[in-house]
């Protein structure tokens, strides 16, 4: 069934065809996905996912797509942005032992959340300054640090399950790990609660101010790209690997391994997901055959 005829009807949805990836990837890449739509309610987004559930059409969500890696061709596919529907971001009462709980949207700006919190004094979650992409994501991949993962703070999550029942998740159901909040497959979160504490103003700019040097110094921020490529492996570093198999400044086409920062590849204009994939394929070879560790990606390829 053609996508355009299910979804041309559906009310109060923003849809784009033939939507290029490109404009709503950091990695800058992609090619044209069939659908891209924007509820601009609950309400409707509700309705949308029963309709693409009902007619069984393929749906990405896409976040603010900086953990994805789109392909060059065209996606038969629903892309979903919950920029315009799940944007609340305000305090609530009764957070854990008096704390305060932060009610945060499926489709804020991760660092909105971060600055609203230094504004309004609220510490907890300030190892996720400069991290790029939305709550939602954050919340899928279980996004952080070596300072720590947006599940320390998490009370609770919001969710459409695949099933389209509206559901609340404890922090206590979930088992959070590296890289995975363990939500499975199917399933649309909505927003998160986050346990906090009140603290300084001050000492929070700063906190944020160091995390963000440290990311200055570090990363190649200047350049498109998704962050990390690769998971770590237990106990290891994958950039620490990547550089002594002595691949920082590879290139294919306009891909190149950071010399920054050899676990992040950058997009130094043209590159396309094929030479991005490319890359990772010789790093994975490479890797494998000079330490026998298998990589495995932590961008998601579509």
């Amino acid at each position: 069934m053609l996508i355009s005829s299910v979804l041309r009807t559906l009310p109060d949805v923003e849809l784009r065809w033939d939507e290029p990836l490109a404009r709503h990837t950091t990695f800058r890449v992609g090619g044209p996905v069939r659908c891209l739509a924007r509820p601009r309610s609950e309400k409707a987004l509700a309705v949308l996912l029963a309709e693409v559930r009902e007619k069984g059409l393929p749906l990405l969500a896409l976040g603010g797509g900086s953990n994805i890696l789109a392909p060059d061709g065209p996606l038969d596919a629903v892309a979903l942005q919950l920029n315009l529907s799940c944007t609340g971001l305000f305090q609530e009462n009764g957070g854990e032992d008096g704390g305060i709980s932060l009610y945060a949207g499926a489709g804020v700006g991760l660092q909105e959340v971060v600055r609203h919190c230094v504004g309004a004094e609220l510490e907890g979650i300030e190892f996720l300054a400069g991290i790029p992409g939305t709550v939602g994501g954050a919340l899928v991949m279980n996004a952080g640090t070596d300072g720590g993962t947006i599940s320390d703070a998490l009370l609770s999550i919001d969710m459409i399950d695949p099933a389209g029942t509206a559901r609340r998740i404890a922090r206590q159901e979930l088992s959070p790990a590296y890289r995975s909040m363990g939500l499975g497959e199917g399933g649309i979160v909505l927003g998160c609660r986050l346990g906090l504490a009140k603290g300084s103003g001050e000492v929070l700019k700063a906190r944020v101010e160091r995390v963000l040097d440290r990311r200055r110094k570090t990363q190649p921020l200047g350049y498109p790209c998704a962050g990390s490529v690769f998971k770590n492996p237990p106990g290891q570093f994958a950039g620490e690997l990547i550089e002594k198999a002595g691949l920082k400044g590879l290139r294919i086409g306009d891909a190149e391994i950071s010399r920054k920062h050899a676990n992040w590849i950058i997009n130094r204009g043209k590159a396309k997901s094929g030479d991005i994939l490319a890359l990772m394929g010789k790093v994975e070879k490479e890797v494998f055959g000079t330490f026998g560790v298998r990589l495995e990606p932590e961008i998601r390829i579509l």
